[in-house]
């Protein structure tokens, strides 16, 4: 919790300052104006907007400012939760009883009694903030931190009202802010502060005045012109918006090798641009730097040993942190490497439509499973999951006792039927029907990593199930923050692994027999949201564990797991934070499995947060088409997507 004065004649400055340091923003906005900018008094004061004075003193008419006014000023999603408020007001305001929501009004958390916010002051409420927690369970507020009450996720909104109810303020975004990738640089905030229009901070200033960089991406290099070539730099947008680079400096490792990006130049959203030596006005050798300057700020660099080889690019692509030789030159398109074989468009129909037009789960809708004619669905926030049964005609009706779900348990709350229970991200069934609930974290303690896999018996007789197993994987995972561990599980036959999947422990193929105490005759793989890593474990009868591998898919974030019982292929889904990209992971015996990644189809919104991914088994084809299924966290319909995929199977010949 932090305060910081700034004073209300700080935001005239920084509106004087967005003036001289982006011209582009003043000469847009002036368009609509019929005043000058003047100082007020004349030849002393400082510049304000008013009504034109020309040969005359200036005299402005002040804005009577209202006594109090909160507003949300900045914030963040990932890695850290925070939410930025200024008071614009003339007076302190109390803000005991004001409420924070998120997209969904059973997330809140009110302000703590007694808690002040001065005139012109910043107030910082992170997860570790003291305040009021709502419980939807009991309709009533109970102590806690801002961590148990409000989780901010990628696709999210952030509103405040005041104690009477009343909406103040709000935000929405549909994937976190980033700049070159890195969700920890950046946030989402005003420029300037109080006043203007929220945008996309690749500079997080908590509790600080909030600045302003350019997100263009330097994304591929090539400054190999031996074979009659020439050099070129391939600038990239990551924004679902068209962005405006106008002014942008560019220079090599010579500060006298200077490019500037002409007034009106612009790349089309998720698009890219490429710029010759010819356009530069220099080339780039061997052992050399690109750099890319806003003003006298450096926003962006990278430094290559040698030629490029054959490029330079961003790794990953469009989101990565570092840069590597590229597998093929790829200029205004995504940059191929070496350790993903290809990059394919969706292999099959486009078309996606919505199962639930109305309302039908809950809003926090997380992980997917297909099994035996049945689509198996997750909530993460209720901890509560769904049997469908799927028809050859691909109709989906709940199956008999799931209409309303079956809520999931930790074995520790066997006895207390009021306790929150799980974070159920990701859901799997084994051979034998049992349903296993990946959970990252107890919802009871929502600012704790907790991963662990529960087993339930789906076809107990009641709505409320204790685990009859559980596994923590925690200690065993990379130790990550609370709201970045496991997303994703998928059980493996060993049919599927023996002989295929490389086996970290022995340093040969996996073999079950190394294994006597496993259960379910499978491989239990989960993913991982903060690297993005796919572990494969082996699950014990005594409730112990065994990794047994670390694969990367190369796609920076996995939400989604899913087997391809016919194509024999592991599939690792991202969210709208990696643009709904997937990994089609095929085993191969080495410590390397052949990963080709995969763009999702024309139907799918690349800003949606998906969180769950399903395809539906071989017998279910049609028309040569299987259908594709997926779960999009956020929001109470439409959540429920139905897409296909080609298929080549056909009954009774395959």
């Amino acid at each position: 919790m932090k305060n910081r004065k700034i004073a209300m004649s700080m935001l005239t400055r920084f509106i004087i300052a967005s003036i001289v340091l982006f011209p582009m923003q003043y000469v847009q906005a002036s368009a609509y104006a019929v005043g000058t900018y003047s100082r007020v008094s004349d030849g002393t004061g400082e510049f304000v907007d008013q009504g034109p004075a020309k040969g005359k003193l200036n005299i402005v008419e002040k804005e009577e400012l209202p006594q109090h006014r909160v507003i949300i000023n900045e914030i963040n999603s990932s890695p850290d939760d925070w939410v930025e408020f200024i008071n614009l007001g003339t007076g302190e305001i109390d803000l005991s009883g004001y409420e924070i929501r998120a997209n969904s009004d059973d997330h809140r958390w009110r302000f703590a009694e007694g808690t002040k916010l001065p005139a012109g002051e910043l107030f910082v409420v992170d997860a570790n903030t003291e305040g009021q927690v709502y419980d939807d369970q009991t309709d009533a507020y109970v102590a806690g931190k801002f961590a148990v009450a409000i989780g901010i996720g990628s696709g999210d909104s952030i509103r405040l009202y005041d104690k009477a109810g009343k909406l103040l303020d709000e935000y929405s975004w549909t994937e976190h802010a980033s700049y070159n990738g890195d969700e920890a640089l950046a946030s989402f905030g005003r420029y300037p502060d109080g006043t203007g229009e929220f945008m996309e901070f690749p500079t997080s200033t908590k509790g600080k005045a909030n600045m302003i960089t350019n997100p263009v991406i330097l994304n591929e290099i090539q400054s190999n012109d031996l074979k009659g070539g020439y050099d070129w730099i391939e600038l990239a947008n990551p924004t679902g918006k068209v962005l405006d680079i106008s002014g942008i400096v560019i220079k090599d490792s010579d500060d006298t090798h200077q490019y500037v990006i002409p007034k009106g130049t612009t790349i089309p959203k998720n698009g890219f641009l490429v710029l010759t030596e010819k356009k530069l006005g220099f080339g780039l050798g061997k052992n050399d730097s690109v750099r890319l300057f806003e003003k006298e700020k450096l926003i962006a660099s990278t430094t290559w040993k040698d030629h490029t080889n054959p490029t330079w690019g961003l790794y990953p692509d469009l989101t990565g942190t570092e840069y590597r030789n590229t597998k093929e030159a790829t200029p205004n398109a995504p940059n191929k490497f070496k350790e993903v074989t290809n990059v394919i468009e969706w292999p099959g129909n486009g078309k996606v439509v919505i199962f639930d037009q109305k309302p039908t789960f809950l809003e926090d809708s997380s992980g997917l499973d297909f099994f035996k004619g049945q689509l198996y669905a997750v909530d993460n926030g209720a901890g509560k999951f769904w049997i469908l049964d799927v028809s050859k005609n691909g109709e989906l009706s709940f199956a008999k006792g799931f209409e309303k779900g079956k809520r999931v348990r930790f074995q520790k709350d066997a006895n207390n039927a009021k306790a929150a229970g799980p974070d159920a991200e990701g859901i799997t069934v084994d051979g034998d029907g049992f349903v296993y609930i990946a959970s990252e974290r107890d919802s009871n303690v929502k600012d704790v990593n907790f991963n662990m896999i529960l087993k339930v018996d789906p076809h107990k007789e009641g709505n409320d199930l204790v685990a009859l197993q559980q596994w923590d994987l925690t200690a065993s995972l990379p130790q990550v923050s609370a709201n970045m561990g496991i997303e994703a599980v998928e059980w493996v036959s060993n049919a599927d692994v023996v002989g295929k999947l490389y086996d970290q422990n022995t340093g040969k193929v996996f073999d079950a027999a190394k294994y006597p105490n496993a259960i379910a005759n499978g491989v239990f793989f989960v993913a991982l949201e903060d690297n993005g890593h796919v572990y494969a474990y082996v699950l014990n009868k005594d409730g112990s564990s065994v990794q047994i591998a670390d694969i990367d898919g190369k796609i920076g974030g996995a939400m989604a797991l899913d087997y391809d019982t016919y194509e024999k292929v592991l599939w690792a889904v991202a969210d709208d934070g990696y643009k709904n990209r997937a990994a089609k992971i095929s085993l191969n015996g080495k410590k390397n499995p052949d990963i080709v990644h995969v763009l999702p189809p024309s139907g799918v919104d690349i800003s949606a947060n998906n969180e769950g991914f399903a395809i539906a088994e071989a017998s279910f084809t049609k028309d040569g088409q299987r259908p594709v299924y997926r779960f999009k966290d956020g929001d109470k319909s439409g959540s429920l997507s139905i897409g296909s995929i080609a298929s080549d199977y056909k009954e009774g010949v395959n």
